[in-house]
């Protein structure tokens, strides 16, 4: 597989979802690195580069990788980068650091191995919806391909051992992403996040750490990877999750039972604007698209092909939107395209609207 051909599918883990199902994707990931050898921002340049070429090679005689994406990430233009990173496939650092990067990346692109990030390797498992177990299982078989033929760095006493102390431990962070309109309209939210963090969870947005939750998408994922089991950890989120999903169908039926009308009339401005709008950003247009997407879920409004929403949620993103274009585009010239193009989509998909909009 080739960037250009990865770049023309969708994402794996994030489309043609029923818009109703608020569980979106489900990502495990391991920190590991080699014993005795510095972290990458200790490496030279020429350890990360041996690195890197060496674990590429052995992915490539591996048959979930060898017809997949296997990079070196130096060799990668800048906007393609920014693409991969907005598919979730790598992280910003990866993307920022100029560090003999690398990058493989599964046939059925939802595992992926990068290299000479943060740790030597960062493994990452993602599937569609509420798949955690699905997950662990798929990356611990991963994990074991490398580990039968790299020596990590562990310890007897702290186990996995990491550039940064909080992944030391079991290297692991499990996360769901989910989209919860409804506790942000109604203003549960916050106290939501604040009960996660007493818990040990992180909150995060689309864009992992650091990132806002646009388009009402948050992942929740441990913080705590040292002295707890890999498999307790996992249920517990699963646990909250689950909770957590009913306590957004619970404001989605408030929503519907005391403010029917205003919600209406949420879904009907943030169709009519994707509908008419001139210039678009990206953050505005995650959101709108984010509220149709409610707005399918709770029969409001009608699209012909629903599940196609979640695919223009990744398009409209700075990257995919250039791609598109075909040429690089100032921000000004992005908004105005990302307008046009959400306008013809969204007259593609459309059937006829159960409201007046």
């Amino acid at each position: 597989m080739t960037p250009e051909e990865l770049f023309t599918l969708p994402c794996a883990w994030f489309v043609d979802h029923d818009p109703g199902e608020i569980a979106i994707s489900s990502r495990i990931r391991l920190a590991r690195n080699l014993e005795g050898l510095p972290f990458p921002a200790s490496a030279t340049v020429e350890q990360r580069e041996e690195l890197r070429d060496h674990v590429l090679e052995l992915l490539g005689k591996e048959k979930k990788f060898r017809d997949g994406l296997l990079l070196d990430l130096e060799q990668l233009p800048g906007p393609e980068k920014w693409l991969l990173f907005e598919r979730g496939l790598v992280s910003r650092e990866l993307v920022e650091t100029e560090g003999q990067g690398g990058l493989a990346v599964s046939a059925d692109r939802q595992d992926v191995v990068m290299m000479n990030e943060e740790d030597h390797l960062r493994l990452q498992v993602m599937r569609s919806g509420m798949s955690l177990q699905e997950a662990w299982t798929e990356i611990c078989s991963v994990d074991d391909v490398l580990e039968s033929q790299l020596q990590y760095a562990y310890s007897d006493h702290f186990g996995y051992l990491t550039c940064c102390p909080s992944n030391t431990g079991t290297g692991m962070r499990a996360g769901v992403m989910l989209h919860l309109p409804g506790l942000v309209l109604l203003e549960e939210i916050r106290p939501v996040i604040r009960g996660l963090g007493k818990m040990g969870l992180a909150v995060r947005g689309l864009g992992g750490e650091g990132s806002d939750a646009d388009g009402f998408l948050y992942q929740i994922s441990n913080q705590i990877t040292l002295g707890r089991a890999e498999e307790q950890v996992i249920e517990e989120i699963q646990e909250v999750v689950e909770e957590l999903i009913l306590h957004e169908r619970n404001a989605r039926l408030r929503l519907e039972e005391s403010r029917l009308d205003w919600l209406r009339d949420r879904v009907s401005r943030a169709m009519g604007v994707l509908q008419h709008a001139c210039m678009l950003p990206s953050k505005e247009a995650l959101d709108l698209l984010s509220m149709v997407r409610m707005g399918l879920a709770m029969e409001l409004l009608s699209l012909d092909r629903a599940h196609e929403v979640e695919q223009l949620m990744v398009e409209v993103r700075p990257a995919h939107l250039q791609r598109l274009a075909g040429e690089e585009l100032t921000p000004e010239a992005r908004d105005r395209f990302r307008a046009d193009w959400v306008r013809s989509k969204l007259a593609d998909l459309r059937k006829g609207p159960k409201l007046d909009l």
